[in-house]
């Protein structure tokens, strides 16, 4: 059963704020004795998977391993949280592919690292 954005951490401008909400369903018992794999979309200050860990844990999954497609080069962090990388890059914020600037530009065919200028220019 899989399960649409279960962690999200509300991002406004190129910041995390501190609010992390778990969306859809709380109750994950039918992962007990199962093995898990999380897929991230983008992993960085790992504030977001590490809170989804710890909940995913709870249900008592068998085993739960991290992929995430682009995991930054941020010290100390998401090289222990993921188990398969698709892409590291650098500590940069990138938008595309799904990947929002306060709401804008997830509809990109790329991924990309947004200017000064854009984030000016889309700041709220």
């Amino acid at each position: 059963m899989g399960l649409r954005e279960p962690g999200v951490v509300y991002v406004q401008n190129d910041q995390s704020t501190e609010e992390l909400h778990i969306i859809g369903s709380r109750d994950l018992s039918f992962l007990r004795g199962k093995s898990v794999l999380i897929v991230e979309a983008i992993v960085d200050t790992g504030k977001t998977m590490k809170a989804l860990l710890k909940h995913v844990e709870t249900f008592e999954p068998k085993m739960v391993k991290v992929s995430g497609l682009l995991v930054k080069r941020v010290p100390n962090m998401a090289d222990s949280l993921t188990d398969y990388v698709g892409f590291e890059i650098p500590n940069h914020f990138v938008v595309g592919y799904a990947l929002d600037y306060n709401e804008y530009f997830r509809d990109l065919n790329h991924i990309c690292v947004i200017s000064k200028t854009g984030k000016m220019k889309y700041k709220v």
